[in-house]
């Protein structure tokens, strides 16, 4: 039984999307394979600040990739990739990881970000996986760093006994 909704709220998916499973509120869910040690962090600093995993890797991933992304045009090691990929049609550099190193995480991105960064890995022949964990770490040092930064104006506005 169809309920009335707002918007687009019970789009159906259709089963020929590919495996990143779009859902019906614009999202993209992706499993991406991270090492453990990143995976631990990432989920005791979701729990310590009262986040759901998922959320806070959706906010790290989409906060370094804008300020990845914004930078394109000037880049010139992102042109050379673009170029080797193009006449190589092979991966300037592609790290192996051992499954028994990493863990899943269930990651779910808005699809216009979802796009850019798969249209970004296909460019530069990264994989996508490979991308996103690039743009977690990056997310997680910036949010970290504005973080500290925080915590010290704080501090700084404590008055201090003589």
């Amino acid at each position: 039984m169809n309920t009335p909704s707002n918007g687009n709220d019970h789009a159906p998916v259709t089963p020929s999307q590919d495996s990143s499973q779009d859902s019906p509120r614009g999202y993209v869910r992706w499993k991406i394979r991270a090492r453990v040690r990143l995976a631990y962090h990432c989920k005791r600093l979701a729990r310590s600040e009262g986040w759901e995993t998922a959320d806070l890797l959706r906010l790290l991933i989409c906060l370094s990739a804008t300020s990845k992304f914004l930078t394109l045009p000037g880049n010139e090691r992102f042109q050379k990739q673009v170029q080797l990929h193009r006449i190589t049609g092979k991966r300037g550099y592609s790290p192996r990881v051992g499954a028994s190193d990493t863990v899943l995480l269930s990651v779910r991105l808005p699809q216009g970000a979802a796009r850019l960064i798969t249209a970004y890995a296909n460019l530069t022949g990264q994989s996508r996986n490979e991308l996103v964990i690039g743009l977690l770490e990056m997310g997680l040092v910036t949010y970290l760093k504005a973080e500290n930064a925080f915590l010290e104006a704080i501090r700084s506005l404590k008055p201090t006994e003589p």
